[in-house]
Protein backbone atom coordinates (compact mmCIF):
# COMPACT_ATOMS: atom_id res chain seq x y z
CA UNK A 1 0.00 0.00 0.00
CA UNK A 2 2.51 2.41 0.30
CA UNK A 3 4.33 1.77 -2.24
CA UNK A 4 1.56 2.28 -4.11
CA UNK A 5 0.90 5.65 -2.69
CA UNK A 6 4.54 6.90 -3.18
CA UNK A 7 4.26 5.67 -6.76
CA UNK A 8 1.20 7.52 -6.98
CA UNK A 9 2.43 10.80 -5.38
CA UNK A 10 5.53 10.48 -8.05
CA UNK A 11 3.28 9.96 -10.74
CA UNK A 12 2.01 13.06 -10.05
CA UNK A 13 4.78 15.40 -9.33
CA UNK A 14 5.76 14.11 -12.62
CA UNK A 15 2.53 15.37 -14.73
CA UNK A 16 2.53 18.41 -12.44
CA UNK A 17 6.05 19.03 -13.54
CA UNK A 18 5.28 21.51 -16.22
CA UNK A 19 2.04 23.03 -15.47
CA UNK A 20 3.56 23.65 -11.59
CA UNK A 21 6.78 25.39 -13.13
CA UNK A 22 4.55 27.98 -15.94
CA UNK A 23 5.87 30.76 -13.20
CA UNK A 24 5.61 34.70 -13.38
CA UNK A 25 8.61 35.71 -15.92
CA UNK A 26 9.01 38.74 -14.64
CA UNK A 27 9.78 37.06 -10.65
CA UNK A 28 12.37 34.48 -12.74
CA UNK A 29 13.71 37.74 -14.24
CA UNK A 30 13.65 39.06 -10.52
CA UNK A 31 14.98 35.80 -9.18
CA UNK A 32 17.69 34.90 -11.31
CA UNK A 33 18.90 37.78 -13.86
CA UNK A 34 17.68 41.52 -11.86
CA UNK A 35 20.84 41.56 -9.38
CA UNK A 36 23.26 41.78 -12.27
CA UNK A 37 20.86 43.09 -15.09
CA UNK A 38 18.30 45.42 -13.54
CA UNK A 39 14.79 45.27 -14.60
CA UNK A 40 13.76 43.30 -17.38
CA UNK A 41 11.96 45.95 -19.49
CA UNK A 42 14.74 48.33 -19.35
CA UNK A 43 17.21 45.38 -20.22
CA UNK A 44 15.27 44.35 -23.01
CA UNK A 45 14.50 47.77 -24.09
CA UNK A 46 18.31 49.12 -23.85
CA UNK A 47 20.59 45.73 -24.96
CA UNK A 48 18.20 43.73 -27.29
CA UNK A 49 16.38 43.51 -30.38
CA UNK A 50 13.57 41.80 -32.69
CA UNK A 51 14.90 41.35 -35.57
CA UNK A 52 12.61 39.45 -37.66
CA UNK A 53 10.35 38.13 -34.90
CA UNK A 54 13.41 36.82 -33.56
CA UNK A 55 15.27 38.04 -30.14
CA UNK A 56 18.85 38.99 -30.36
CA UNK A 57 21.63 40.40 -28.14
CA UNK A 58 25.17 41.52 -28.08
CA UNK A 59 25.96 37.33 -26.46
CA UNK A 60 24.83 34.66 -29.04
CA UNK A 61 22.98 36.40 -31.46
CA UNK A 62 22.04 33.21 -33.65
CA UNK A 63 20.63 31.43 -30.94
CA UNK A 64 19.97 33.01 -27.56
CA UNK A 65 17.53 30.41 -26.67
CA UNK A 66 21.04 28.40 -26.11
CA UNK A 67 22.50 30.96 -24.16
CA UNK A 68 19.67 31.38 -21.85
CA UNK A 69 19.26 28.23 -21.43
CA UNK A 70 23.40 28.21 -20.24
CA UNK A 71 22.86 31.61 -18.35
CA UNK A 72 20.93 29.48 -15.73
CA UNK A 73 17.42 29.87 -16.78
CA UNK A 74 15.47 26.63 -17.02
CA UNK A 75 14.15 24.69 -20.17
CA UNK A 76 10.77 25.11 -19.04
CA UNK A 77 11.17 28.95 -18.47
CA UNK A 78 13.07 29.94 -21.83
CA UNK A 79 9.98 30.40 -24.02
CA UNK A 80 7.99 32.42 -21.32
CA UNK A 81 10.98 34.60 -20.44
CA UNK A 82 12.01 35.23 -24.16
CA UNK A 83 8.43 36.17 -25.16
CA UNK A 84 8.54 38.75 -22.43
CA UNK A 85 12.18 39.93 -23.28
CA UNK A 86 11.07 40.04 -26.88
CA UNK A 87 7.88 42.12 -26.21
CA UNK A 88 9.92 45.00 -25.19
CA UNK A 89 12.88 44.87 -27.31
CA UNK A 90 12.78 47.99 -29.92
CA UNK A 91 9.75 49.53 -27.95
CA UNK A 92 9.40 52.79 -25.80
CA UNK A 93 8.15 52.45 -22.09
CA UNK A 94 4.89 53.41 -23.00
CA UNK A 95 3.35 52.21 -20.25
CA UNK A 96 5.77 53.52 -17.97
CA UNK A 97 5.57 56.74 -19.40
CA UNK A 98 2.05 57.23 -19.62
CA UNK A 99 0.53 55.00 -16.53
CA UNK A 100 3.55 54.18 -14.15
CA UNK A 101 3.01 57.41 -12.13
CA UNK A 102 -0.30 56.10 -11.10
CA UNK A 103 0.09 52.28 -11.34
CA UNK A 104 3.49 51.19 -11.28
CA UNK A 105 5.21 48.98 -13.41
CA UNK A 106 2.76 46.99 -15.85
CA UNK A 107 3.52 43.36 -14.05
CA UNK A 108 2.70 45.23 -10.39
CA UNK A 109 -0.47 46.50 -11.65
CA UNK A 110 -1.72 43.52 -13.62
CA UNK A 111 -1.30 41.59 -10.69
CA UNK A 112 -2.83 43.76 -8.29
CA UNK A 113 -5.51 45.33 -10.42
CA UNK A 114 -6.47 42.67 -13.29
CA UNK A 115 -8.73 39.87 -12.97
CA UNK A 116 -8.97 36.65 -15.41
CA UNK A 117 -12.11 35.01 -14.28
CA UNK A 118 -15.50 35.44 -16.55
CA UNK A 119 -15.58 36.85 -19.80
CA UNK A 120 -12.17 37.69 -20.51
CA UNK A 121 -10.26 40.73 -18.65
CA UNK A 122 -11.79 42.94 -15.67
CA UNK A 123 -11.03 45.16 -13.04
CA UNK A 124 -10.82 43.92 -9.76
CA UNK A 125 -12.05 46.64 -8.34
CA UNK A 126 -14.58 48.24 -10.86
CA UNK A 127 -15.68 44.86 -12.25
CA UNK A 128 -15.85 46.49 -15.82
CA UNK A 129 -14.30 44.65 -18.76
CA UNK A 130 -10.56 46.27 -19.75
CA UNK A 131 -12.34 47.19 -23.06
CA UNK A 132 -14.82 48.79 -21.89
CA UNK A 133 -12.89 50.86 -18.91
CA UNK A 134 -9.72 51.66 -21.02
CA UNK A 135 -11.84 54.22 -23.62
CA UNK A 136 -12.90 56.24 -21.37
CA UNK A 137 -9.79 55.97 -18.78
CA UNK A 138 -7.88 59.15 -18.97
CA UNK A 139 -9.25 60.24 -22.51
CA UNK A 140 -7.61 57.71 -24.19
CA UNK A 141 -8.65 57.00 -27.54
CA UNK A 142 -9.88 53.97 -29.16
CA UNK A 143 -6.28 53.18 -30.66
CA UNK A 144 -4.28 54.07 -27.23
CA UNK A 145 -7.21 51.68 -25.47
CA UNK A 146 -6.43 48.70 -27.97
CA UNK A 147 -3.53 49.39 -27.28
CA UNK A 148 -3.54 49.12 -23.68
CA UNK A 149 -5.50 46.14 -24.00
CA UNK A 150 -3.38 44.05 -26.02
CA UNK A 151 -0.44 44.80 -23.41
CA UNK A 152 -2.10 43.95 -20.59
CA UNK A 153 -3.29 40.27 -21.81
CA UNK A 154 0.53 40.17 -22.92
CA UNK A 155 1.43 40.96 -19.48
CA UNK A 156 -0.99 38.70 -18.11
CA UNK A 157 0.61 35.81 -20.24
CA UNK A 158 4.10 36.38 -19.13
CA UNK A 159 3.29 36.69 -15.49
CA UNK A 160 1.56 33.03 -15.94
CA UNK A 161 -2.39 33.71 -15.63
CA UNK A 162 -3.22 32.71 -18.83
Amino acid sequence: MRSAVLSLAMALLLCAHPAANARDAYASWDNRCEECHGDADEFSRKYLWDVDAQLQGRHHVDNLHLFLQNHYIPAHEIEKMTAMLQAQANKMARFDAECGSCHGSAPDFVRASISTWGDGLTGVESGIPIAEFLPAHQQLGEDDAEFFSRLIARVISQIGRD
